[in-house]
């Protein structure tokens, strides 16, 4: 993939460039453990939580009961953001939310999650994860993965500084 270019978000006129490139914004979502989800629904009613996440293929991939409010936010309206904070600058991805059913994806998911949480230890079964613990398969995990759209990178030392860029 070809690295996009660095530019100002739209009426940010006048305000810095954060110093991340694109490589270095990736590789903090990706070192990242926390994640907050913003996604709205039918009544267009916003709601951001905190998920579990992992970086995969390019995307964000996060994990989530089948009848939370956000998976079924997410039914109705794929599009969402998603926001890694950090010390000196702050993310926000911005894309659609595919549900990931494909088994070898999902065992690629799966297997990544132990080295960030290591008390998550999801196993795959069905096109969605479980936990070891549910051993009557009560509580199915659907997993979705968000691609970037758009990027930002908000800067916090310094004054004020702002990136966009655009996959």
């Amino acid at each position: 993939m070809t690295e996009p270019a660095a530019e100002p978000p739209a009426g940010l006129h006048g305000v810095p460039l954060t110093s991340l490139t694109w490589q270095d914004a990736l590789a903090r979502v990706a070192a990242n453990e926390t994640y907050l989800l913003a996604t709205s629904g039918p009544g267009a009613r916003p709601h951001v939580v905190p998920v579990l996440g992992v970086w995969l293929d390019g995307a964000v991939c996060f994990t989530t009961g089948r009848e939370t409010r956000k998976a079924r936010d997410l039914a109705s309206n794929a599009g969402c953001a998603v926001t890694v904070p950090g010390d000196d600058a702050d993310l926000v991805i911005e894309g659609t939310a595919h549900l990931v059913r494909d088994p070898d994806h999902l065992r690629r998911v799966a297997d990544l999650f132990p080295a960030k949480y290591p008390w998550w230890h999801p196993f795959v079964r069905d096109g969605e994860f479980y936990d070891p613990s549910d051993t009557a398969l009560e509580s199915p995990r659907l997993v979705f993965a968000v691609t970037p759209d758009v990027l930002f990178a908000f800067g916090k030392k310094k004054g004020f500084t702002a990136t966009r860029w655009r996959p």
